[in-house]
């Protein structure tokens, strides 16, 4: 079989109205060492009928014997790839024009890192403004240099909140991670590589366990979507209605259920700090101090400063529920694993106080930079942040506009 460089992921199920930009986005690209390998998860929305239709040799359609949930559809392509390089994009994501030539760039000029991660540009789709306002489109490349970046540091303070994990190194959209790589986590994990029922920060602790470095970039090369269909907004993710089936039918990781070991009250309300501790839990061969007392009280005290910074927009809360339930959700917590109340509380009054602090001087020093590099002619940055839905309906005519 002819070597490919690039694999690119996309599990879809009933999105076809999305699914459709997310495959122009990749073929308008010029470029040819790549494959797009789609696995229609049973739709029933005209999806099938729009792949029918896509007759370029790069892309090829899969479909799985069964209903899937996301995370075994994540793990059932994965055995489909032929790619150098992976990358897993969802059905409302897109790419930026140019993407495999950046991708070209870095992998050479990095040739011994196995994770690239990117800026993510956002578009938001129509009938998102509940929680997102009136915004369309944000893209910003400050035309800042690549970054080696330590993986655990990193992790750690995500598990704190005192980072967004949307910057961890990840295999779904806005990373790519070498095939090598994926198969080595396989090896040693019982052959699956995603065992939580959140794939995308499942991925994210998977390769953090293995990789300590990787390169973050900050010229965003993927649109992540954000659509009334967005599986973040769901929580579908709970259920698995064709378990049994899958036993008989395929090879795929039975055990993607929540561990038990983290309020799964705690983890439908979606913070950042329980998905990736309950990842951490379902981790078949991490070290002992990504579950010990200290970064479990980490976890809480971010859980804690996250509904706080929810609380100004509740409508972003996945969970609709009175304060007083999470609280008790917490000690409950706190109890039942011994920890000291203490210092949960100093830590998260440590991130009430200084969190805010610390981001308005990065947004002050980065508006200095923009300035800065207007003024002075260095490498202008290239920013478009709007509000048009009229002029950019979709990601497509963003990445013309963006091309001129």
């Amino acid at each position: 079989m002819k070597k490919i460089k690039y694999s690119i992921l996309i599990p879809t199920f009933n999105k076809c109205e999305y699914l459709n930009y997310t495959l122009k986005s990749i073929l308008q690209n010029d470029y040819e060492d790549f494959e797009v390998i789609v696995s229609n998860d049973h739709s029933t929305d005209g999806t099938e009928e729009l792949l029918f239709k896509i007759k370029d040799p790069r892309v090829k359609v899969i479909k799985p014997p069964v209903k899937l949930t996301q995370a075994k559809n994540y793990e059932y392509l994965l055995n489909f790839a032929n790619g150098e390089w992976i990358s897993i994009l969802g059905d409302d994501d897109g790419v930026l024009p140019n993407f495999f030539q950046t991708l070209d760039k870095v992998t050479k000029s990095y040739p011994n890192f196995e994770i690239f991660k990117f800026k993510r540009a956002i578009y938001y789709w129509e009938d998102v403004s509940d929680l997102y306002g009136d915004r369309v489109i944000f893209f910003e490349d400050l035309k800042r240099k690549e970054k080696v970046k330590n993986s655990r540091l990193d992790l750690i303070l995500s598990l704190y909140y005192f980072k967004s994990a949307q910057d961890l190194p990840m295999i779904y959209t806005s990373g790519v991670v070498k095939k090598s790589l994926v198969q080595k986590i396989k090896k040693k994990s019982q052959n699956f590589f995603f065992h939580s029922i959140v794939p995308d920060y499942y991925s994210m602790i998977a390769l953090t366990m293995e990789s300590e470095k990787y390169i973050f970039s900050e010229t965003p090369i993927f649109w992540v979507g954000v659509s009334k269909k967005s599986t973040g907004r769901k929580r579908n993710i709970y259920f698995d209605r064709n378990r049994e089936q899958h036993k008989s039918s395929i090879d795929i990781n039975q055990n993607l259920q929540l561990s038990g070991k983290v309020s799964k009250l705690l983890h439908k309300l979606g913070f950042q700090s329980i998905y990736l501790f309950e990842a951490i839990i379902k981790h078949p061969y991490k070290e002992k101090f990504w579950s010990s007392k200290f970064i479990r009280s980490l976890v809480y005290a971010g859980a804690i400063y996250n509904y706080v910074v929810l609380l100004r927009n509740p409508a972003r809360i996945k969970l609709k529920l009175k304060k007083g339930i999470f609280i008790k959700a917490i000690f409950k917590e706190i109890k039942r694993y011994k920890l000291n109340k203490i210092l949960i509380f100093l830590l998260f009054g440590s991130l009430y106080l200084f969190t805010p602090i610390l981001r308005l001087l990065n947004k002050i020093l980065v508006f200095i930079e923009k300035k800065t590099k207007f003024i002075f002619f260095y490498e202008k940055p290239k920013i478009l942040v709007s509000k048009n839905r009229h002029n950019f309906s979709d990601f497509i005519k963003v990445n013309n506009f963006l091309k001129k």
